[in-house]
């Protein structure tokens, strides 16, 4: 079986669970042309609800996942690690719906591609890519390049040591050059190591107020999510998914939103428990609603007493609970309620719980206070917080909590051994050993100072590139 098929068959069982039927099995195709890997999924004749989004992202979702796991079983990782992926779905009006999405499977930096001509690309054989890895690491490249010599350098001179007086007396003042040399060095270090973390602190700190700002208005939403999950006048008997509501709610404390939202298809004790709680005669919608609210406004919520503090709360957020919140950004099911299967009112009756969210929503917008609470307004506020205020507070949160760059973990080391092989090791091999060995160390501390140079250039340009992603904040 060749890779790309399978590629299919993993996608094939996919929309066999995702659809719920047998019948989809045979509707995706998949062909290699060249550098291209196509995937087909025929639509044409399914009955779904027809969220082309949302059948993308949990693909996506899914395969990348399944890819991580299993990419031991291709012959050629690299190759496959590109997908085009065209949905073909009905004609309407004489006009061809399809579209085609691309995928990642793998993401692999550029170099791991060679271009043999404009219309075919090729990979670089195992040994190839291994060499590449290290070039490409730039601390690996210069620690090879400054190894090997300074390893040559000391068994050299550990031989004349034996065999030419001299060669010791010129290794004694060698010495004393390079100690200043050294010594100048590790000043440097020592500065930029106390100024980065200074300048890291100061970083972190410009981001407090938004934090606090951005976390009391995700304790607002999830007291939205509380009151919502909660209003008895909204989930009554009457309505045509009550029950829905209530198998949620008799779920809700076994099953996680991400379990039953985004089922693991590949494995097979995992599907068995999202089999086990799905019910074919339930919303999945309504079911995946209440079980994100109750993400997101679980008995955590209730037992901090974040729902009848005092206000503001002023409660911050850790990255790792933000790792959980960061769900509502994939998928907004308050939105998906209101805009797309509409089980929401056009304006809610003003219940007590309808009351307290229309409290927390003019508390996340001052500015803009309303009266009543319309489906409009719960989309509107849900949308902001699924694009804009949960994103944001996941990456300035990711930024506070930020352990110490690479940059300052290699001064650092650069700087341990400079003291190492500068000071330590050659007194304690002075008084111990032989006052002539213990000048040996001159060519590691040559090594470690060359290690340094040869890094300065691509650090100092690293620290003078912005980070599209979290610079900008």
């Amino acid at each position: 079986m060749t890779d790309i098929e399978i590629v299919r068959d993993a996608i094939e069982l996919f929309t066999v669970n995702y659809f719920d039927t047998v019948e989809m099995s045979g509707t995706v195709k998949s062909q290699k042309k060249e550098s291209i890997n196509y995937i087909s999924i025929d639509l044409s004749t399914t009955k779904w609800d027809e969220n082309l989004d949302k059948l993308h992202h949990s693909l996506t979702k899914y395969i990348t996942e399944w890819g991580q796991k299993n990419y031991s079983n291709f012959s050629d990782y690299i190759s496959i690690a590109r997908l085009t992926i065209e949905y073909l779905l009905p004609i309407k009006d004489g006009a061809n719906q399809n579209q085609s999405k691309h995928v990642k499977l793998f993401h692999l930096p550029s170099y791991y591609f060679k271009r043999k001509d404009e219309n075919d690309e090729k990979t670089y054989s195992w040994w190839q890519l291994k060499l590449l890895k290290i070039w490409y690491n730039i601390f690996l490249r210069n620690t090879i390049i400054t190894v090997i010599p300074t390893i040559l350098l000391i068994l050299v001179s550990a031989y004349k040591i034996q065999s030419d007086n001299e060669f010791q007396e010129r290794l004694i003042k060698a010495y004393d050059y390079i100690n200043v040399a050294s010594g100048i060095i590790a000043s440097f270090v020592l500065g930029y190591i106390v100024t980065k973390v200074i300048t890291l602190r100061q970083d972190k700190l410009k981001y407090t107020s938004a934090i606090r700002n951005l976390s009391n208005k995700l304790t607002y939403f999830r007291n939205i999510c509380h009151s919502l999950a909660g209003d008895h006048n909204f989930w009554t008997k009457e309505k045509s998914f009550y029950e829905s509501y209530q198998h949620a709610n008799s779920i809700k404390t076994d099953i996680t939103f991400e379990e039953y939202h985004y089922p693991n298809y590949d494995d097979n004790i995992e599907y068995a428990k999202f089999k086990s709680f799905y019910n074919p005669n339930m919303s999945h919608s309504v079911v995946s609603l209440v079980l994100q609210l109750h993400m997101m406004a679980d008995d955590s919520l209730i037992d901090s007493g974040l729902t009848y503090t005092a206000f503001p709360p002023n409660y911050i957020y850790s990255h790792d609970e933000m790792k959980r919140f960061i769900l509502f950004s994939d998928s907004n099911q308050i939105w998906y309620c209101c805009s797309e299967i509409k089980i929401f009112p056009e304006a809610f009756y003003n219940s007590f719980y309808i009351q307290r969210i229309v409290q927390d929503i003019n508390r996340i917008y001052p500015k803009n206070k309303i009266d009543k609470l319309t489906k409009d307004k719960l989309e509107e506020v849900s949308l902001d917080f699924q694009y804009r205020i949960i994103p944001r507070l996941y990456n300035l949160t990711r930024v506070v909590s930020s352990k110490l760059p690479i940059t300052i973990n290699y001064f650092i080391t650069t700087f341990s051994l400079l003291i190492a092989f500068g000071l330590l090791i050659p007194t304690l091999t002075y008084i111990f050993i032989d006052k002539t060995y213990g000048f040996v160390s001159v060519f590691a501390v040559i090594g470690i100072i060359s290690h340094i140079l040869l890094t300065l250039k691509p650090i100092l340009r690293a620290e003078n590139t912005l980070d599209k992603k979290y610079d900008y904040l």
